[in-house]
Order: C-alpha cells, then sequence, then structure tokens
C-alpha cells in the first residue's frame, strides 16, 4: 500500500540518520492499533550584521517547541492528530518576528485516511511532502510547519506510475500581529479558503534505470488575489557514485492587479559519493528563479515557490534566511560527509539577482533603476548534527555567513552594517 508521510517530521529524521527499529521475535504480541511519536526542541540562535531594510546591530531568539501526534488505525479507517506549541523569546522590538516562530497551542493535524487497494485517501488538516518540496513540503526547521484543510488522494495507476493529487486550503496563523506574537498569546488557525491551493502531481519509477521522472500542474487561486499556474517536470536519481537532479518549472496565470505572470524557475545539482569511513559526497548546484524584468510594464515576471522550501538547496533559514526562491541566481558547491551518528556539510554559493530591477525579498531591498547592480554576495553555510543518543537525543549546530555584495551595500534603505553572521545551537528530545 501507498502511504502517506503524515509521521515524517519525526520518524523520518530517525529513519535518515540510519538508525532502524529492533526485531521482534515471531511469537511477540500483536501490534497496538494505537501509535504515538513525540518531541520537544529548544534552540538559541544570534545574528549580527544587519541585511534587512532598515534595521540595523544584531539580534538573537530563543525558541521551544513541542509536538505530540497520535493515529488510530481503526482497520479501513485511521484517525489521526498532532498537538503542536511553538514559542519563542530574547525578542524585543527591532527583532526579526512571524508566525512561523510563534503558535502556541495549535492542532496542526487532524485527519482521516482511508486505504483501499491502489491508494490512500486523506482528508482533514495535514501537512504534505509532494515530490521534491520544491512546491509542498513540511519545513522541519521552522518553529511552526505549514499545513492545509481538504483532501488528498494518492494512487496507484500501474507498478511504476502513481498520482499524488490535493484540492486543499492553506492554514492560517494567528495571531499574526507582532505585539501578540511577542507576548506568545493564543488564537485558533483557521483554513483560509478565500485562497485554493491544488496540485496533480504523476511520478513515474525507472523510467530508465535509476531514473525517476515526474509531471506536474500546481495551482493557486486567490479571491481577489493571484491566479497561478506552475507547470514543471523533474527528472532525478542515482547511477554508481553520480546523482543527478534536474527540475524545471513554468509559471503563468495573473495576478491580483491584473498583471500577466511569466515566470519561471530551474533546479539543477549533480553528485559524487566516494567511498570511505565518512562517505563524502560533494556536489554542485544552479538555483535559477526568476525576476520581475520591468517594474513598468504589465507582466510580472517573479517567481512564486507557493509552499515550497528553501533550506535545502539555499541553506539556514530562522532569523537568518537571506535567500528565497524569488529573483536569484546561486550557483552552489557543497560537501557532506556521515559517519554513524555524525552528519555535516559545508555550503558555498555566489548570489546575484536574476532582475536587477526587482527586488531582493528577504531583505526588502530593491532599485528599480538597476543602478546598483545584481550582486547580493556570498554566503557560506556549515551544519553539524550528531545524535548524542540514538532515537532519543539529537544536537545540530551550525553557522552562516552572508558576505555582501555591491547590491546588498548600495540599494536604496540597505543597512550600513557589515557582514552578516549568523549561528544557532538546537538540542531536540524524541520521546
Amino acid at each position: 500500500m501507498i502511504r502517506f508521510s503524515t509521521m515524517a517530521a519525526l520518524s523520518g529524521a530517525i529513519a535518515a540518520a540510519g538508525l532502524t527499529a529492533p526485531a521482534f521475535a515471531d511469537d511477540a504480541p500483536a501490534a497496538s492499533p494505537f501509535t504515538f511519536e513525540a518531541s520537544t526542541r529548544v534552540r538559541y540562535e544570534t545574528l549580527s550584521g544587519a541585511y534587512r531594510a532598515g534595521r540595523g546591530g544584531s539580534d538573537q531568539q530563543l525558541s521551544w517547541r513541542t509536538r505530540a501526534l497520535a493515529e488510530y488505525d481503526a482497520g479501513p479507517l485511521t484517525l489521526g492528530g498532532e498537538f503542536f506549541d511553538s514559542r519563542a523569546w530574547l525578542t524585543d522590538d527591532g527583532s526579526y518576528l512571524t508566525s512561523t516562530a510563534i503558535n502556541t497551542l495549535e492542532i496542526l493535524q487532524a485527519y482521516v485516511q482511508a486505504e483501499f487497494e491502489g491508494g490512500e485517501i486523506q482528508a482533514g488538516r495535514f501537512v504534505m511532502n509532494i515530490g521534491s518540496r520544491r512546491l509542498a513540503g513540511e519545513n522541519s526547521f521552522r518553529n511552526f510547519p505549514a499545513s492545509f484543510e481538504g483532501v488528498r488522494g494518492v494512487f496507484a495507476l500501474s507498478a511504476d506510475l502513481t498520482l499524488d493529487a490535493f484540492y486543499t486550503a492553506p492554514v492560517s496563523r494567528r495571531p499574526g500581529d507582532r505585539a501578540s506574537l511577542l507576548d506568545n498569546d493564543h488564537e485558533f488557525d483557521e483554513g483560509d479558503w478565500d485562497t485554493r491551493f491544488w496540485a496533480a502531481h504523476l511520478t513515474r519509477e525507472e523510467l530508465a534505470p535509476g531514473v525517476t521522472g515526474e509531471v506536474y500542474l500546481y495551482g493557486l487561486n486567490e479571491d481577489g488575489g493571484d491566479d497561478r499556474y506552475t507547470l514543471g517536470g523533474r527528472i532525478s536519481g542515482e547511477r554508481g557514485p553520480i546523482d543527478f537532479d534536474l527540475e524545471i518549472m513554468r509559471q503563468v496565470g495573473q495576478t491580483g492587479g491584473g498583471e500577466d505572470v511569466a515566470a519561471g524557475k530551474v533546479h539543477a545539482e549533480a553528485g559524487y559519493s566516494f567511498e570511505g569511513a565518512w562517505s563524502p559526497r560533494v556536489s554542485a548546484q544552479l538555483v535559477y528563479a526568476s525576476g520581475d524584468e520591468d517594474p513598468g510594464d504589465a507582466e510580472d515576471n517573479g517567481f512564486d515557490r507557493l509552499y515550497g522550501l528553501r533550506r535545502g538547496a539555499l541553506g539556514q533559514t530562522g532569523i537568518f534566511g537571506p535567500l528565497d526562491v524569488e529573483n536569484i541566481v546561486a550557483l552552489g558547491a557543497r560537501v557532506e560527509v556521515r559517519r554513524g551518528p555524525l552528519q555535516a556539510h559545508v555550503l558555498v554559493q555566489d548570489v546575484s539577482l536574476a532582475s536587477d530591477t526587482d527586488r531582493w525579498r528577504r531583505a526588502g531591498l530593491r532599485d528599480v533603476t538597476g543602478a546598483s547592480g545584481d550582486h547580493v554576495g556570498q554566503v557560506i553555510d556549515t551544519r553539524l548534527r550528531w545524535w548524542i543518543a540514538p532515537d532519543t537525543y539529537r544536537l545540530e549546530a551550525g553557522a552562516a555567513v552572508l558576505f555582501k555584495g555591491e547590491f546588498a551595500t548600495d540599494a536604496p534603505g540597505a543597512p550600513a552594517d557589515g557582514d552578516s553572521i549568523y549561528s544557532y545551537v538546537m538540542l531536540t528530545r524524541y520521546f
């Protein structure tokens, strides 16, 4: 049977570390229909050297979150629910703060799931991880991930062809005002049915030996806002020590302001894994997402990543996160190593704007004349993960530097601070 990844944030991390569940004897008692997983996490972040418009000096944040996921297998139906509590401290009036960091006493998921021959259907509130997760994915680093209300189905059309389709509304995090966030106030989230998010995503395994192919259509329809459609395709796989990933997207439609949408994105990556105790992998990548070419015309060329992830390709997020999949050309090289409970990587990227007259989204900077150039700078990202105790405690730490380029220093409103330096340490306890 096909299975939804409803426990991906908890069990996926454990599986990724190469840990396996213990084997049981044949005469062991039958498994309980009730399953429960939980974790609690604390993270401390620091940032010096502001890059966002209107900000200066340093910043810090201490965040904490607890999540608990329970499922009951009632035969043809499975009932699931996940509680989430996210809070943050050490923030002040000048801190970078959003509802992705603070969302207290909330129901992230509440769903019913039905299995049948050749597929599954899920309805209610749930998280989603689709394909490469570049258009829809659960952000495990973020203190509170995105969820959706609606229906999703996964259907095995043949032995190697799968259709993943959904029709949903994004869940709107509440409260959203700064004063309430600073006080860690509580208000229940609600599905925003003024926005519809849907897709049909086909995956073909063994398109060629070791190669997977995907094609898809995503839609985002907002009452009084954008009608945006994303068509794309992806080829990925491994051939011996070589792995590769090529994904191309095109966005069309119309903005809420009546502009025609004409945007695109390319993600290209190739890696080589060496034999050895540390299993080193080296890779190179290109991330391109279009920006608006002419702010005065009737066409919007800015790419929208919808509800996709950016940390894996573009580096650290949190209170740092200078890069986004919009108006960007990022050339990068990565080195990864893994041995036992340890995993580490270094990612180096050179970043420019795809259009020098469009915005640098995360900084809130724009020069419509193009006189500030297009070079954002270089970003170095480092990360270390260590399972202190298998299945129980995981420590993660990282640091990143943005060496500011011409645009980051010269654009109107750019902070006068020097290069941006970020660090964090994070401890997770799994139950």
